[in-house]
């Protein structure tokens, strides 16, 4: 078990992958929008820090997932929409080709954080700025931490041969921040949408649970802190896990027509560049412990992550139906990126609902 913890990576999927931005209108008064986003996404390799592109070995490391997100928004008024928005939600499947040494399967399944806030449309038709050439919006909001794995137990299950889940596909730590949207309006048909996000994380996450070589290396620390090396060579320090933020930008053009009565075809082309400073881990080794514990598992530090995506889409909104639905396709390719394990490729499916009460 040592070995496979000083050996394994905290895997991570690109959270930009799933669900492209929103532009900058709102949900009209009393009127709501609940929306489903199954997501396969896989990975055959990943980005190193000099941003060159390296496929996986042969049968090895290689990932898969299937993610379903949900998003409900609500107009409470016309120009403020409230929203809980879980995308990308539940990994209910994945697979990693990584050999443990035992007859173990790697996944990370799991639930990712949820984002709840408010949009409030600042420029636009109904805005208290009112134009017909813009639209400005602006979202505060609150990344709420869910559950994540336990990985003492994902520990154990190497040793019964039980599936492994090695990671967590979010932080699960309280996060607070603000999207940004601008729209600008050339005609009936066509409009560009500027979009950013920026989520920063003020609390630090446990060691313990931020993935089993997190696990293993607190294990670690206890087990030398307990014990007598600690008197001689120093005592091993944690003070958690700090992820930073996330920064993003997206910049989309848009074409909408209408194809029949009440059916409103639309079809979209965004970039996405999406960065992070890296996780920093809060453990310290003394000199001499870090020499004596030679071969055990250690942490080290995450470099800063960079990937730029291009997430081409197209949908149908079909106004006249007694539920008017909207079905969108949105295929996430990695364009280029930097110090990116899993350079996924990804298809979703939207299903969105109307109502209003």
């Amino acid at each position: 078990m040592r070995k496979f913890f000083a050996t394994v990576l905290v895997l991570s999927f690109c959270t930009a992958m799933y669900i492209n931005a929103e532009d900058a209108k709102v949900m009209p008064l009393r009127v709501g929008r609940i929306y489903f986003a199954p997501t396969f996404g896989i990975a055959n390799g990943g980005f190193d820090s000099n941003g060159k592109y390296h496929s996986y070995p042969s049968g090895e490391e290689r990932k898969r997932l299937f993610n379903l997100g949900l998003v409900a928004e609500y107009g409470i008024t016309d120009w403020i929409s409230g929203a809980i928005q879980w995308a990308p939600g539940w990994n209910i499947w994945s697979g990693v080709d990584k050999d443990l040494g035992s007859k173990s399967d790697v996944n990370i399944n799991g639930v990712a954080d949820l984002f709840v806030g408010a949009k409030m449309q600042i420029i636009g038709e109904k805005a208290p700025v009112k134009t017909d050439m813009f639209r400005l919006s602006l979202a505060p909001g609150l990344k709420i931490p869910m559950p994540g794995p336990d990985f003492e137990e994902q520990a154990k299950n190497i040793d019964m041969n039980d599936p492994v889940t090695a990671a967590n596909i979010d932080k699960h730590v309280l996060g607070t921040g603000v999207r940004f949207f601008f729209d600008y309006i050339l005609n009936d048909n066509f409009f560009i949408n500027l979009y950013s996000e920026f989520l920063w994380y003020p609390v630090k996450g446990d060691l313990e649970k931020a993935g089993l070589a997190g696990y293993g290396a607190n294990k670690t620390l206890k087990t030398w802190n307990d014990g007598s090396g600690a008197a001689t060579l120093g005592k091993i320090k944690s003070t958690g896990v700090n992820y930073g933020y996330d920064l993003t930008f997206e910049l989309e053009s848009v074409f909408s027509m209408p194809i029949a009565e009440g059916t409103t075809f639309t079809a979209g082309l965004p970039f996405t560049y999406k960065t992070t400073p890296g996780v920093k881990y809060g453990v310290t080794y003394p000199a001499g412990v870090r020499a004596a514990l030679a071969g055990n598992p250690q942490v080290q530090d995450g470099d800063p992550t960079h990937i730029f995506l291009m997430k081409p889409n197209v949908s149908m909104f079909f106004r006249g139906w007694t539920l008017p639905t909207e079905f969108k396709l949105l295929y996430s390719v990695p364009v280029s990126g930097r110090n990116i394990d899993a350079a996924m490729h990804s298809l979703t499916f939207q299903v969105r609902l109307y109502f209003k009460i």
